[in-house]
C-alpha cells in the first residue's frame, strides 16, 4: 500500500508518500480502508521527533474510512461500513489502517464521511475534558480558551449541549463564529486584560475552565476564581501558573469508541458539527503541517487520502 512515511524527524519536508507493507490486524483489531485523516498539532509534534515515536512511522492519529472484511473483532462491524476512530498517535496517513474495535465507531448519519476524519482526537478530548474532568452540567459557567481552534470549537458546542453557559476566548475575527456555535460571551484573548473581562462577566471568576492552547494557560488561571478547576490537554512548560490557587487537571483524550457513539445524536440533530478550515490531498501533507504549526486555524484541517472516493463525494 501507499502511505506517508517519516524516516527521520524534521520539518514538514520529511513527509513523503512511499510504498510500505499492509497493516495486519490483530485479534481485537479492525482493518479499515482510509478515506481521510485529520491533521492536528500532535501530528507535527510526532513528525518533529518530540514525542519519541520509533522510526520509521506513518503519521496520523485520527481517520475515517470503511471496514474491510468481517472476521475476528471485525464481526462488530460490517464489511464496507463507514467508521471513524483514533487508533493511536500514528498510522492514519495511509491507504489502510488497523484500529482496535473498542476505539472505533460507526460514522453518524448526520456527519459527512470526510469531515468525520477530523473529529476523533479533538472531539474525544473536548467531551472527556468537559464531562470526566470538569463535570459540566446545566447552568454551569465554563470558560473555553482558544475557542475557535480544532479543540475549542468542538468544546464550545459540546458545553452548550450539556447545558452550560459558555464564555470563550478568541481573536476578534472569530467572535461571530463562536457566537454562532453557541458561546454566550466571547472575549478577545489578544488583549492583556482579557482575564479581567472574564472575571467581570462572571462576578469574580469562573469555576470551570478548559484551556485549549498553551498561550492561554496563564490567562486561564487568572480568569478563574479561587478553588476553580482548570482542565487542559496542553503540557505546560515550566509548570502550571497559580497552582496554589486553582486546581490544574492535565489530561489526555482517551480513544474510546463509546465516547464517539455518545456524540452521534448531537451530530444527527445538528447541535454539533465540525468546521473544516481547509482540505488537502495527502500529497500536500507538508503544506497541511505548515498550516497547523502556524496556528490560528479556525476549526480543523483535513487530509484526503483516497482521492478517487473523495471525488465521488464531490470534493
Amino acid at each position: 500500500m501507499q502511505a506517508i512515511m517519516v524516516s527521520e524527524p524534521g520539518g514538514p519536508e520529511v513527509l513523503a508518500v512511499s510504498g510500505t507493507q499492509m497493516p495486519v490486524p490483530g485479534p481485537e483489531d479492525v482493518l479499515v480502508r482510509v478515506l481521510a485523516a485529520g491533521v492536528g498539532p500532535w501530528d507535527a509534534a510526532t513528525r518533529s521527533g518530540s514525542l519519541g515515536v520509533d522510526l520509521p512511522f506513518i503519521p496520523g492519529a485520527e481517520f475515517a474510512g470503511t471496514v474491510v472484511g468481517d472476521t475476528g473483532a471485525q464481526a462488530a462491524f460490517e464489511d464496507g461500513e463507514p467508521v471513524y476512530g483514533y487508533p493511536g498517535l500514528t498510522g492514519c496517513y495511509a491507504e489502510y489502517v488497523t484500529c482496535p474495535a473498542e476505539q472505533l465507531a460507526p460514522i453518524p448519519a448526520g456527519l459527512d464521511g470526510l469531515e468525520a476524519a477530523a473529529v476523533p482526537v479533538d472531539g474525544l478530548t473536548a467531551l472527556q475534558g468537559l464531562t470526566d474532568v470538569l463535570d459540566v452540567g446545566g447552568g454551569d459557567d465554563v470558560l473555553i480558551t482558544a475557542g475557535a481552534g480544532g479543540l475549542g470549537h468542538l468544546a464550545v458546542q459540546i458545553a452548550r449541549v450539556l447545558g452550560a453557559n459558555v464564555i470563550a476566548t478568541a481573536s476578534p475575527r472569530n467572535h461571530g463564529f463562536l457566537h454562532e456555535l453557541g458561546a454566550a460571551e466571547v472575549v478577545d484573548h489578544t488583549r492583556a486584560d482579557w482575564p479581567d473581562q472574564v472575571r467581570a462577566l462572571t462576578g469574580g471568576g469562573v469555576g470551570r475552565v478548559l484551556a485549549c492552547a498553551a498561550p492561554t494557560l496563564v490567562g486561564a488561571a487568572s480568569a478563574a476564581r479561587d478553588g476553580a478547576v482548570v482542565a487542559t490537554p496542553v503540557h505546560a512548560d515550566g509548570g502550571t501558573p497559580d497552582g496554589d490557587r486553582v486546581s490544574w487537571q492535565q489530561y489526555n483524550g482517551q480513544p474510546r469508541g463509546s465516547s464517539l457513539i455518545r456524540m452521534a445524536p448531537w451530530f444527527d440533530d445538528g447541535s454539533l458539527e465540525v468546521h473544516i478550515a481547509r482540505r488537502y490531498f495527502w500529497t500536500d501533507a507538508g503544506a497541511a503541517h505548515r498550516e497547523v504549526e502556524n496556528g490560528h486555524t479556525r476549526g480543523k484541517l483535513l487530509l484526503i487520502v483516497d482521492e478517487d472516493r473523495a471525488a465521488e463525494s464531490g470534493v
